[in-house]
Formats: structure tokens, C-alpha cells, sequence
């Protein structure tokens, strides 16, 4: 299987003390692929992580440049109303929360990386058009969540923390941190494929490349539109979200950090869209 190690020594983590483990089985895999390349995401910063952790004791929003503003309330307003409005600011705050509290530390001080190289130093992976293509992700990050697509692919997972797993194909899927999952790609019809790995916050993103040959980049996609919390993601769910205009919300709220060690087999990260 495939798996990960890590430091729990101060801060030795967010310095980049990790790495891959893959375990050869006994058994050849339940399915076939061609050749197969790790995918290791993680998180970087210029910044010293005491100072990083200093902060956020300090205030705990530090990071976070993606808050709803007075104009945000005005259209709020305009659409929902004054006292809908103000009711929905005043659950938030009772609960001293922030709806666009999806992660601690954010893209202002984060760099995202791709098997350790950032966006720009685009990390290719190479592939004959045609072949089955075995990607081996994890998510090696001192504390963010990625939403992994391939735009033009299709994705077959097929293992999830170091366990075989029934195939399941979809378009995208979410990877918390310390989770680990296997794909399988038949890349075909082109000659580069973007693997794109955006933050769940949407303030940045790892990006890399399948691609024939190397020096091919494709289109890097943009960032999707933050995503909001709702009453619901926050375990109140007998209130009437769609009056606050929250029922468009499709993403589930942020865990902590640190409950992917214990995933298992599950596939609840996994984002299908028809």
C-alpha cells in the first residue's frame, strides 16, 4: 500500500520532514495499470511556523482575508432582506464564528506544493497516450484540504489509505490531511493534463502536469468561488438555512486538521459530479 511518514516533533512538519512509504503487496493489485507516479501535496511557508502558530494564538483569523465585508451585507440585504440579514449575522457571532472559517492558515502565507515543487515550477508526470496510470496522492500538509480534479479525466479511485477499495470513478475528490488515494487515469486525445489540487479555502492551489513529454503545460484552471459554512455544517440543523440564503452551499464544513489519520478505508472524501 501506500502510506506517508511525518515528524511530531515540534514543528518539524510544516519544515517539510515527510515523505512517501509505498509497500510492494504480496499479492499483485486487484486491478492493472500501466506505470504509476506519486503525487505528494503539502503546504509551504517563508515564514518561521513558531511565529506562524504565535499568531494564530493570538487571533485565531489571522490568515484569513476571505471574510464577508459591509458589502457583502448590503447584498445580503437586497436580497434576503433587513432582518433575515441581521439574523444571520447575529447566529455567527453568538457563536463567535466566521462562516468563511475553512482553514487556519491560508494562500497569504502558504505556497502549495506538488511533490515539492510549486505551481510555477510546474511537476510533470509522464505518460504514453493510452496507458493506465496508477496516481498515488497524498495529502502531506501541516493542516490543508484539497479539492484534486484532472479537468478532461476522469478518476477511478482505487485504494484509500493504504487498503484496496471497490472502484469508484469520479471527477473530483477531497483530501484531507494525512489521507491518502489511489486513481487510476487513462489519459488519451492530448498530450497534457493539468492535475490541479486547489485549498479548500480557495486561496490557492498545487498544481502539476500529465504529459507526454516534459516542458508541456496545459491550462492551470482558475480557483473556484470561497465556499460558505451554514448552521448545518455547524451541527445546528433545525435552522431555516435557506432563509439566510445559505441552501446553495454544497460543501461540507472543514474538520479539524488532523481526523484523516484515522480514515481507514472510507471514501467520504470522494466528490462526484454527474
Amino acid at each position: 500500500g501506500r502510506y506517508w511518514y511525518h515528524s511530531h516533533s515540534g514543528f518539524q512538519e510544516q519544515r517539510g520532514l515527510y515523505g512517501p512509504l509505498i509497500i510492494d503487496p504480496l499479492e499483485p493489485a486487484p486491478f492493472k495499470y500501466d506505470r504509476e507516479h506519486v503525487v505528494l501535496l503539502s503546504d509551504w511557508t517563508d515564514e518561521q511556523p513558531e511565529r506562524v502558530f504565535a499568531k494564530l494564538k493570538k487571533q485565531s483569523d489571522y490568515y484569513n482575508f476571505n471574510q464577508r465585508t459591509v458589502g457583502d451585507f448590503f447584498k445580503d440585504v437586497r436580497r434576503l432582506g433587513l432582518k433575515r440579514s441581521l439574523a444571520d449575522r447575529k447566529l455567527w457571532g453568538g457563536m463567535r464564528m466566521n462562516p468563511t472559517d475553512l482553514a487556519d492558515v491560508s494562500g497569504y502565507t502558504y505556497t502549495y506544493l506538488m511533490n515539492g515543487a510549486a505551481p510555477a515550477a510546474n511537476w510533470t508526470g509522464l505518460f504514453k497516450s493510452g496507458e493506465r496510470v496508477r496516481l498515488r496522492f497524498i495529502n502531506g500538509s501541516s493542516m490543508t484540504y484539497f479539492d484534486v480534479r484532472i479537468p478532461g479525466l476522469k478518476m477511478t479511485v482505487v485504494a484509500a489509505d493504504g487498503q484496496y477499495v471497490h472502484p469508484v470513478t469520479v471527477d473530483e475528490f477531497r483530501i484531507a490531511t494525512a489521507e491518502t488515494y489511489d486513481v487510476i487515469v487513462e489519459p488519451t486525445g492530448q498530450d497534457a493534463f493539468t492535475i490541479f489540487a486547489q485549498s479548500l479555502d480557495r486561496t490557492g492551489f498545487a498544481a502539476g502536469t500529465l504529459a507526454v513529454r516534459e516542458g508541456l503545460r496545459p491550462v492551470v484552471p482558475e480557483l473556484d468561488p470561497r465556499q460558505m459554512l451554514t448552521m448545518t455544517d455547524m451541527g445546528h440543523g433545525g435552522i431555516d438555512h435557506a432563509a439566510m440564503g445559505h441552501a446553495g452551499s454544497q460543501k461540507p464544513a472543514a474538520p479539524d486538521p488532523h481526523a484523516g489519520h484515522t480514515m481507514g478505508s472510507s471514501s467520504a472524501g470522494i466528490l462526484s459530479h454527474p
